[in-house]
């Protein structure tokens, strides 16, 4: 019975603590976001793979995709994806059927495994795309692209958006002929409250000088051997990144 009551104790404290994070101040306030964002250049260039064979004798079908395997990572390591970064599914077994005159139409056993890999460098990524034997049991899925300095991009860019906040709320402040006494509650979730503001919904915030870094612009993307263009999604273009802190500042008369 005392271990019932205690729980309940903590959920309603628990319940109360979040119903304070979404509540308004009964004082005045000012409710401002701020806003960082900036481009920068992929250094992680990523590939997803599926091979897919489907055989009326499922030990065919497996030594068609062992054989496929083996030939992707050979030339993954030869192409110079980074080690540690690839990975595979293990085996997915099935039937394989298909819908003839209303009718379904069993075909054989399926066998299917994932591969993704990464590389350090988008050459290295257009070079395996090269020897690629893709078609009906190789298939690219999907290519990525990222950066291995995203954590401190983002936290450069925090720390900008709480700037950009501060300066938004004190701009206010000012000329509403009061100041800021207090910070009541800062988040990186857009409340929702009686205002009717949720995630999304923000419009652009003023952003104070220096908020945004523009890197240089991205070097031109190379050609292959035949002279033709490269594909669009194959260049090396910018990212995005942004980051939106929402902060209650309550005020007073100076």
């Amino acid at each position: 019975m005392k271990r019932a009551f205690g729980y309940l104790l903590a959920l309603l404290v628990s319940l109360n603590v979040h119903a304070q994070v979404n509540a308004i101040p009964s004082a005045s306030h000012i409710l401002v976001r701020g806003h960082a964002e900036t481009t920068y250049l992929p250094d992680r260039f990523s590939i997803n793979l599926k091979v897919q064979v489907t055989d009326p004798l499922a030990d065919h079908a497996r030594e068609r995709v062992e054989k496929h395997m083996a030939a992707i990572f050979a030339a993954l390591e030869e192409a110079g994806a980074m080690t540690g970064h690839t990975q595979a599914s293990t085996l997915q077994i099935g039937p394989a059927s298909e819908y003839r005159d209303g009718k379904s139409v069993f075909l054989g056993t399926q066998v299917t495994r994932n591969v993704a890999a990464t590389f350090d460098a988008m050459p290295k990524l257009r070079e395996f795309l090269k020897g690629l034997p893709a078609g009906e049991e190789v298939q690219v899925i999907g290519t990525g692209a990222g950066s291995s300095h995203l954590d401190a991009i983002m936290q450069a860019l925090r720390k900008q958006a709480m700037a950009n906040s501060q300066e938004s709320a004190k701009q206010i402040a000012q000329a509403y002929g009061v100041q800021i006494v207090g910070v009541y509650s800062v988040s990186e979730v857009a409340p929702d409250f009686a205002y009717g503001v949720q995630a999304g919904s923000w419009g652009s915030s003023s952003r104070f000088a220096g908020g945004q870094i523009e890197p240089p612009a991205p070097p031109a993307p190379p050609s292959y051997d035949n002279g033709q263009a490269v594909p669009p999604d194959l260049r090396v273009g910018t990212l995005r990144a942004q980051q939106d802190i929402y902060a209650v500042y309550l005020i007073g008369k100076p």
